[in-house]
């Protein structure tokens, strides 16, 4: 890359804006690792990125979702565990900004920056953030160059209660006026919200691994999922089917109406991104 560098970048944020992360930045460490990747060591953990691919109903690369790998002391550690520890020290909002931005480095570094990637934002980050929600990955974005990369933030609703849902529409508009798109992740685990759907407008809809797993197995939940499929359509929401693992689940998802697929039998997830599809050019 002919960018500056990560590290250098957030020096010069925080020169000419001062700290985004009240101190916080100070306590991570950036180090090089293989394949030109970077990784990041904080709280004891050490970070890494990789990346799983999605893929449109003709089985061609879509883009990618990032998600984080972490361990500590040569331990493999649980990302659900890496965040209730980053909690337990008062961090999490640091941690989760921490996680976006080492994923996008990675991905630009890695080759993978002409097709689309999701991130994952925790729902704390989203309702102890007042304002300016993605400012500050907005301008990491745009000073790595990738101001057109198209990203999509995904955030679950399972755990926002109703009363904050006001707090929940605003960061969404923030980060819309930062020019990024938002998938509503893992619908269906827990108690589904229609009207969470019909509030928030997501551009995207990812239907969590049980849809498909018990629609393998289970005949009301097969009938179902297209209808379920159809009503996220109808709200203006594409659909993307998680948790794809076979070829009998492939072919229900596409029969369901899916818009996108992921999943292990599709594309594990791997430090380095699927390369793009070569660009037909008409003779």
């Amino acid at each position: 890359m002919n960018s500056p560098s990560f590290p250098e970048l957030l020096q010069l944020w925080i020169t000419e804006r001062g700290d985004p992360l009240d101190g916080g930045w100070s306590r991570v460490e950036w180090v090089r690792a293989e394949a030109r990747s970077l990784i990041a060591r904080t709280l004891g953990l050490t970070l890494g990125s990789v990346f799983q691919p999605l893929f449109d109903r003709n089985g061609q690369l879509s883009g990618h979702e990032a998600l984080l790998r972490t361990s500590a002391r040569g331990r493999p550690v649980a990302p659900l565990r890496a965040f209730s520890i980053a909690a337990l020290q008062g961090e999490l909002v640091t941690f989760d900004r921490l996680c976006r931005v080492l994923h996008l480095v990675n991905y630009l570094q890695l080759d993978g920056p002409s097709l689309p990637l999701s991130l994952n934002v925790h729902p704390t980050h989203l309702l102890e953030i007042n304002e300016r929600h993605g400012a500050f990955f907005g301008h990491v974005r745009e000073r790595l160059g990738a101001a057109r990369l198209p990203i999509t933030l995904e955030v679950t609703e399972e755990n926002i209660s109703s009363n904050q849902s006001a707090v929940l529409r605003n960061a969404i508009r923030n980060y819309r006026e930062q020019g990024f798109q938002i998938a509503v992740d893992d619908f269906g685990a827990g108690s589904a919200n229609i009207d969470r759907i019909w509030q928030l407008e997501p551009d995207y809809v990812k239907l969590d691994r049980q849809f498909i797993a018990r629609a393998e197995q289970d005949e009301r939940t097969r009938r179902a999922l297209p209808r379920v499929v159809a009503l996220m359509h109808e709200l203006g929401s594409r659909v993307v089917i998680e948790g794809i693992e076979n070829p009998l689940q492939y072919r229900m998802a596409l029969d369901a109406g899916a818009n996108l697929l992921q999943g292990y039998w599709l594309g594990r997830p791997a430090p380095q991104p699927l390369p793009a599809p070569p660009v037909e050019v008409a003779a």
